[in-house]
């Protein structure tokens, strides 16, 4: 027997067992699948089929060209997918409102493979979000994991893993990179774990922004210019909240600041954890002109007494143990 399909929903809802259906959004839902593992009566994944669930696209960027602008369609890609990358915007969120959410975890996460430098996946459109997908670096040197484009605004990560095949070698070089006007960014529940490859940021703000967030965040790496960065121009409203922060990796403490930020860049950093073997406590942050409140750092993974506590952008410091 076929799946039941109603695509104009119900005028008064609908009741399955007992438990309500709730639909999330408005637009259309599109499916993407190359995994070989498929529904019962489903078939493999081809940008020829009609994207829904038994039929589902190939890619996920043959599944973006069938998105219309701000109807609040949403692309599923189910676990075990792998998208392979080997071109600059190889996928392409370029139609604004679409969210696209990846249904696997652990080794069945659906992924964005990078098997060229140059591979990228690019967001060129306002409120597009992103989550529960793996960028997953699988060669040296990759320009960019994740670029947002110069004004588009309202972008949304979140739930994401950027990790890296062999932990010496690979890495993005940037994470996530942010161009000028990328007003209203969030980054939400996201590790970046690139390993002791020789990655330069983590996320980084290459132009002026006007509000962001960054939030519950796991950044690790061995990081020649910071976990975080913003220094080319200054940023305002940039909050970054209950992070960790880590510099380098299994070879040593790095000697880098997890976060560096034009003076002039304006926000907070509040209940963030970071490790880094500089020559202060202060010195975790350049970032003079942002508000500092309760966050903790260390420069010794076996430091007995513990982390230390920052409270104030003026660099007063006090012991964990006091």
């Amino acid at each position: 027997m076929g799946v039941s399909s109603y695509p104009n929903g119900w005028k008064n809802g609908v009741v399955v067992k007992g438990v309500p259906i709730e639909i999330p959004n408005p637009g259309k839902v599109f499916w993407v699948n190359n995994s070989g593992v498929l529904p019962s009566g489903g078939i493999g994944g081809s940008d020829s089929n009609d994207g829904t669930y038994l039929r589902p696209f190939g890619t996920i960027d043959g599944a973006i060209g069938k998105c219309t602008a701000n109807r609040g369609d949403v692309i599923y890609v189910m676990p075990g997918h792998v998208e392979t990358l080997t071109a600059a915007s190889d996928v392409d969120f370029d139609v604004a409102g679409v969210r696209c959410v990846g249904l696997g975890r652990g080794s069945k996460m659906a992924r964005f493979d990078y098997t060229n430098a140059a591979g990228n996946v690019t967001v060129d459109a306002d409120d597009v979000a992103i989550i529960n997908m793996n960028f997953h670096a699988n060669v040296t040197s990759i320009t960019i994991g994740l670029s947002v484009l110069a004004g588009a605004t309202d972008s949304l990560v979140q739930d994401c893993l950027f990790d890296v095949e062999t932990t010496t070698t690979d890495e993005f070089l940037i994470g996530i990179n942010y161009g000028v006007g990328c007003d209203g960014f969030k980054v939400i529940n996201t590790k970046m774990e690139m390993g002791l490859g020789g990655a330069a940021t983590g996320i980084k703000l290459v132009g002026a922004t006007a509000g962001g967030d960054i939030k519950g965040c796991t950044i690790v790496g061995d990081y020649s210019q910071a976990n975080i960065a913003g220094i080319t121009t200054a940023s305002t409203e940039i909050y970054v909240d209950n992070c960790i922060l880590l510099q380098g990796g299994p070879g040593g403490v790095g000697t880098v600041e997890v976060m560096e930020m034009l003076t002039g860049t304006t926000g907070v950093v509040r209940r963030c954890h970071s490790l880094a073997n500089v020559a202060t406590i202060a010195a975790h942050h350049v970032a003079d002109t942002m508000a500092f409140f309760e966050n903790y750092a260390t420069e010794d993974v076996g430091q007995a007494s513990g982390a230390t506590l920052r409270t104030a952008a003026s660099s007063v410091t006090a012991s964990a143990d006091d």
